[in-house]
């Protein structure tokens, strides 16, 4: 599960997803290369750089400095899909990446706590389409407790951890997705 429901996997998958959903897979592409492919590249970078031990980022102190550039990378595809005006959806989904990942970053490096990005992807992922699109999407929520099982088991994360990023997921993402939805539309 851990490697399924890897925030890079799951940003891929939900941009496309949501771009054919809404008639717009070309935007899809395009938010799905900044929001997973090239964060996941740069991680790869980082570990053949020996900066990053493993592709998921498991130290503490290797995440500060992905995190923002992870962050400016998002940014980038929010300010060309503001720009070229893309659909409102695909901006607000962009917008509400980048609050869960500005919130995961405040847990990080002022709060001290390794919140896992995996559980506050794949529940803010859940959350937005359940909100956005269909109320059944709540039911992806019923993989949660396996995200958080193959994550412990790892010893990637504690208990605590996976409550924080989910909870962050949870909150953050939707919140954000409906503000900027009914702000620019």
């Amino acid at each position: 599960m851990t490697e399924i429901a890897a925030p890079w996997t799951v940003n891929v998958a939900s941009c496309l997803t949501l771009g054919i959903l809404i008639g717009h897979p070309g935007w899809g592409a395009f938010v799905a290369l900044f929001a997973g492919v090239l964060p996941m590249m740069l991680i790869v970078w980082g570990m053949v750089r020996e900066r990053i031990g493993n592709h998921h980022v498991t130290e503490h102190s290797e995440r500060h400095g992905l995190i923002l550039a992870i962050l400016a990378l998002v940014v980038t595809a929010l300010v060309v899909q503001l720009v070229a005006q893309g659909p409102v959806e695909m901006i607000a989904l962009t917008c509400a990446a980048i609050a869960t990942l500005v919130s995961v970053a405040v847990w990080t490096s002022m709060v001290g706590i390794k919140a896992s990005v995996h559980m506050g992807v794949w529940c803010g992922v859940v959350a937005i389409f359940a909100v956005g699109l269909s109320p059944w999407w709540w039911t992806g929520l019923a993989l949660a407790p396996a995200i958080a099982w193959s994550r412990m088991q790892l010893g990637h994360h504690t208990s605590r951890e996976i409550a924080v990023g989910a909870a962050t997921g949870l909150a953050i993402a939707p919140l954000t997705y409906l503000a900027v939805a009914n702000l620019v539309s």
